[in-house]
């Protein structure tokens, strides 16, 4: 009996030590997390609350603005069954997250891999950096070697200009670079700027590409079938000046 007694306590003794830890963890998580209704989207999702509605940009004054980027929107399960209107694309290189929006509205999150350095900016050709600035979609491929491919429209006026001024391109580049960008087409992908550089299949294990942004499978399947040629494009680092921007300058920068 006595016996029995000692397991019976130790056993009680677990059971409480359990309970405790599963109520800390509740409330941790309750503290930080929270479900909510996208009432739009007919579906529910979680985010983390922000800790602070002020944003602080780069010139050191501050926003009162709810932060755009949350750590954990959970869009990565919703099936998106039609085309995306007035869709518009963000890459975050520092969370490797592509953002799908409608509109101010984000729809769709896909992790991604980037290049094999996936830190630095694009400078030229072979660098295996993937470029940050604004682009579009410019082509689409469905015969891609990585599954699928969303052709982006670098190299971008800005890297035109920055190319001609280093001397990595002639005159002539620049000038097919300008009137391809200023008609909405596929710019040059044979400088030493490089190009080529697409959101294509073949997973997010590491950042193995050359430069390009490399999804699953299946979420190239989908964000191909949904997003049109034209969809702006603005790939990025956590702590620039777009990723602080809340939805009403995102919006703007758009028009």
């Amino acid at each position: 009996m006595k016996r029995n007694g000692h397991e019976s306590s130790r056993m009680l003794s677990v059971f409480t030590m359990i309970a405790v830890m599963v109520m800390l963890w509740g409330c941790a998580d309750k503290s930080q997390q929270s479900w909510y209704w996208d009432q739009g989207a007919g579906s529910k999702y979680r985010v983390r609350k922000p800790e602070s509605s002020s944003v602080s940009l780069a010139d050191n004054s501050v926003i009162k603005k709810r932060p755009l980027y949350l750590d954990d929107v959970n869009y990565f399960d919703r099936e998106l069954k039609r085309p995306v209107k007035n869709a518009k694309i963000i890459v975050n290189k520092t969370k490797r997250k592509l953002y799908l929006f409608e509109g101010d509205r984000v729809i769709k999150v896909y992790p991604v891999s980037l290049g094999f350095d996936p830190f630095n900016d694009k400078v030229r050709q072979g660098d295996g950096r993937t470029p940050e600035g604004r682009f579009y979609i410019c082509t689409k491929n469905a015969q891609s070697k990585y599954h699928l491919s969303l052709g982006i429209s670098y190299p971008s006026l800005e890297d035109a200009e920055r190319g001609l001024r280093q001397g990595l391109i002639t005159k002539k580049e620049y000038d097919r670079i300008v009137w391809a960008i200023r008609h909405g087409k596929r710019p040059p992908w044979s400088t030493k700027l490089g190009g080529a550089i697409c959101i294509h299949g073949g997973g997010v294990a590491w950042n193995w590409t050359a430069g390009c942004i490399a999804l699953k499978n299946s979420d190239i399947e989908e964000l191909f079938r949904v997003v049109p040629t034209g969809t702006p494009v603005i790939i990025e680092k956590l702590g620039t000046r777009t990723a602080e921007l809340g939805h009403e300058e995102l919006k703007a920068g758009y028009n």
